[in-house]
């Protein structure tokens, strides 16, 4: 069933997190323990499936705001026997409001958005939790930029560029990137609140 989910996104162009980021994120996710996940960016529900296939007491919450997509989602993760354990919420990620706390927040969104994602949902990270961002090196044109004919995908660049040095220099986490992984992935692990 897996298989297939991906094979029809593949062919229909819809993005889905690279095998190598795949595998780097189900790792982490069991070396870390975590349960509580929380995915901003759907799509057709392959990530949090594969999250959920990886551990029977892992729970999602995953949001989607485009209605198809939500509809695909919803019927894979069904088709999979997972509804009790992945919930989809129709909405903007800009709209989601939730009081839980989670383990891991999986952020596979609107590229442009990371850096007001991570301000939006840091009171949702527990203690010691985990933020873990996708394409971070963009297909490698963050590494070269200044090539990008196109004035969107430039600008586009420019903000996860942006994003990656706002981190650096963010004293709430501890960083690690992984240019070589994937697409390449920014993992922000929350320091313990003073108290």
């Amino acid at each position: 069933m897996i298989e297939e989910i991906k094979k029809d996104a593949l062919e229909k162009g819809v993005p889905i997190i690279k095998d190598e980021g795949l595998a780097f994120l189900l790792n982490f996710i069991d070396q870390h323990h975590c349960k509580d996940i929380l995915e901003l960016g759907t799509a057709v529900g392959y990530s949090a499936i594969m999250m959920a296939n990886s551990d029977p007491d892992i729970m999602i919450d995953t949001i989607e705001k485009n209605e198809d997509m939500y509809n695909q989602a919803v019927n894979n993760i069904k088709d999979c026997g997972l509804e009790d354990r992945i919930e989809v919420h129709l909405s903007a990620i800009e709209d989601f409001k939730t009081a839980k706390m989670y383990d891991l927040i999986f952020i596979d969104a609107a590229k442009a958005q990371y850096g007001r994602y991570m301000e939006m949902f840091l009171n949702n990270l527990k203690d010691n939790g985990y933020m873990l961002f996708d394409n971070m090196v963009f297909h490698g044109l963050v590494e070269e930029p200044e090539k990008i004919t196109s004035r969107n995908l430039r600008n586009l660049v420019k903000k996860i560029i942006k994003f990656r040095e706002m981190v650096q220099n963010d004293n709430r986490f501890d960083i690690m990137m992984f240019d070589n992984v994937g697409d390449g992935i920014l993992v922000l692990n929350r320091r313990k609140s003073e108290t």
